[in-house]
């Protein structure tokens, strides 16, 4: 009877193990299945039981899998704070019981994260120190996984020759999750897609192309795969066989935020409508800044460091666990050749040098203390002193910066021209220490060539990028090409390996000072006021935004032809220049100076002259932003043609 009952529950247990197997593979399933989906209640759903089931049966590779999977998923669909915080709940349990496995799938979150918030060098760092712990700790592992990393990385670096070779090693991998595969051909489709566009005559690359995405879409019948990152591999589809008009609609398709409004850009670009283009890339950018704050970076730092420690502690737990085994033989031998009169002689040496060093070590201890209190003291001091000299150098070096920068646009008489026949002046104030506002002007025979410009961002990149903006104007117009010319040469130059996507809204402008026509070329920048005199002294001014071509910024896109336009007669007329920062100005309410408050305020009254023009104008801005901080830099730039 007792054997009959001992087969039955032998049985029923059996039973249940192959049902929590099914239902682990079943929920695994599911899992990669919604993983690059937007259904984030089916998701967590599933994952949450996949890891209690997994804890309940010690299934600890899936568990940690599940784990990881929640964290990423969090990071990119949810919030990156929500994502940061599981991955550091799994980083703490996989620590508190010394999981080798999780400690690397923890290391996988890590980079994956670090490449989601645009630090792509920490990133590619920590993916391979996880292929390097996986081939020394978990050598029965595949490395999908980082290489599908890595080949975004390459991919997000414009280095599509290694996206392919990566993309291709994710799917060389033996044992190969379906998903994984899905993501390597994503990856493939990314490169091959980028190298065929960019080398346009190649039959080869177009043809590799379009078998990989045939042998995508087969796996995903397959598989019964669902992947959100399909509007993208379509959108390149359509691109690499010509569908030009397809992909405004398929941009908009995509997925994920950030992509689509990236893909919507490239989309206007590749129609040719520049103006909706440069919006769309605007609007991109404000996006991935929101994304990318300080404090994301800063806590998902402190979570690396936190998970390198980890690793440490648990391999040397290994060694301590080692050397602990050997020390415990060696005394095992010991305590057997010295036997009891060795233990009590100890006993009694122990006895005697407490009671003669007691009082010694009272007053050891009380001096240690003293001295680490002084050490620890001092160091803060001396820490203080170098960190005090790094701010004085970094803020010295900002200040020669500023003006350096400042020495390259003119500023001040004579280098505003003193002639009958031209009154010429101009501003700029950064709102940081340096900043990305541009302006120049030369004189050149009976022409004056000027532009005035705005570099994407702020702070030292931007001035850096701005100071290559206004030599090459130089350059160029000095040989007297017409302005869009100029811009099209200023932009093959700067566009050319600009892998930090960095762009310049420009306007360029040539006036003929014997017949008065201005020549100009806008290249994504604000429309000039063009201010006629008033038709009797009581009559108000006549301001008027001029209507241009919609053309792109200075950088964005290689290979573009500019257009440029003219007005037949400047003479007796003011033209006035600026940058966004006068009519984005904000006072405390947020509200903006806009460009009907800047339209009315010159249509109040004339001015005597450029200077005064300009001079007037700062103030309205300053007294309509009052105690508000400046958020970007301002520049104004006014010509009147006597």
């Amino acid at each position: 009877m007792v054997m009959m009952l001992s087969l039955t529950a032998m049985a029923q247990n059996t039973k249940q193990k192959a049902s929590d197997a099914a239902e682990i593979e079943r929920l695994t399933k599911v899992m990669y299945q919604f993983f690059s989906t937007d259904s984030v209640e089916r998701f967590m759903g599933a994952t949450d039981s996949l890891k209690a089931l997994c804890q309940k049966t010690g299934d600890e590779v899936t568990f940690y899998k599940a784990w990881s999977n929640q964290a990423n998923y969090s990071f990119s669909k949810i919030s990156r704070e929500k994502g940061l915080a599981i991955a550091k709940e799994e980083r703490a349990y996989a620590e508190k019981h010394d999981s080798k496995y999780g400690l690397y799938t923890s290391s996988n979150c890590y980079a994956t994260m670090m490449s989601g918030i645009g630090m792509i060098d920490e990133a590619e760092k920590a993916y391979l120190q996880a292929i390097d712990y996986q081939r020394r700790f978990i050598p029965g592992e595949n490395a999908a996984f980082q290489y599908i990393g890595l080949a975004k990385i390459e991919h997000n670096r414009h280095h599509y020759d290694k996206t392919v070779e990566y993309a291709e090693k994710v799917l060389a991998e033996k044992g190969v999750q379906p998903i994984h595969q899905l993501h390597g051909y994503n990856y493939l489709l990314f490169g091959l897609g980028e190298l065929a566009m960019a080398n346009r005559g190649d039959n080869t690359l177009k043809q590799a192309f379009n078998e990989a995405y045939a042998k995508r879409k087969k796996l995903i019948e397959d598989q019964g795969l669902q992947d959100a990152t399909g509007g993208i591999v379509n959108f390149y589809e359509a691109r690499v066989n010509g569908r030009y008009s397809e992909l405004p609609e398929l941009a908009m398709k995509v997925g994920n935020k950030g992509n689509r409004l990236a893909f919507i850009a490239s989309a206007w670009a590749a129609v040719g409508d520049y103006q909706k283009a440069y919006e769309a890339h605007k609007v991109y950018k404000d996006f991935t800044d929101s994304l990318n704050r300080a404090e994301t970076r800063q806590a998902t730092s402190e979570y690396g460091v936190q998970l390198d420690l980890a690793k440490a502690e648990n391999e040397m737990k290994d060694l301590r666990l080692a050397n602990q085994e050997h020390r415990e033989h060696i005394h095992h031998i010991i305590m057997g050749t010295i036997g009891i009169i060795a233990a009590i002689v100890i006993t009694f040496l122990l006895f005697y040098l407490h009671r003669r060093n007691k009082h010694a070590k009272e007053i050891e201890t009380a001096y240690g203390k003293l001295e680490s209190a002084h050490e620890k003291l001092e160091d803060a001091y001396n820490q203080l002193e170098v960190t005090t000299a790094a701010k004085e150098r970094i803020e010295s070096e900002l200040r020669i910066a500023r003006e350096i920068q400042m020495g390259m646009v003119p500023r001040i008489f004579p280098p505003f021209p003193d002639r009958e026949d031209i009154d010429l002046y101009a501003s700029i104030t950064p709102a940081k220490e340096v900043g990305g506002d541009l302006y120049d002007f030369f004189m050149q025979s009976h022409k004056i060539y000027f532009c005035i410009g705005d570099v994407a961002g702020k702070g030292v990149p931007a001035s850096l990028f701005m100071s290559v903006v206004v030599n090459l104007f130089r350059l160029v117009a000095k040989e007297g090409f017409p302005p869009e010319y100029i811009a099209t040469r200023l932009n093959d130059t700067l566009a050319s390996d600009n892998e930090n996507g960095m762009f310049c809204t420009l306007f360029i402008g040539e006036i003929d000072l014997r017949t008065y026509r201005l020549n100009y070329c806008n290249a994504g920048h604000n429309a000039p006021l063009v201010i006629d005199r008033p038709v009797s002294p009581s009559a108000p001014c006549r301001p008027n935004y001029i209507q241009m071509e919609s053309n792109a910024p200075i950088g964005l896109w290689p290979n573009l032809e500019f257009v440029g336009e003219s007005i037949d007669n400047i003479k007796d007329r003011t033209l006035f220049l600026y940058t966004d920062g006068i009519t984005e100005a904000e006072n405390s309410s947020h509200e903006q100076f806009g460009e009907q408050r800047l339209h009315d305020f010159f249509k109040s009254r004339p001015f005597a002259n450029a200077r005064q023009t300009i001079d007037l104008a700062s103030a309205a801005v300053a007294t309509f932003v009052g105690d508000a901080e400046p958020s970007d830099d301002q520049t104004m730039l006014c010509i009147k043609v006597k």
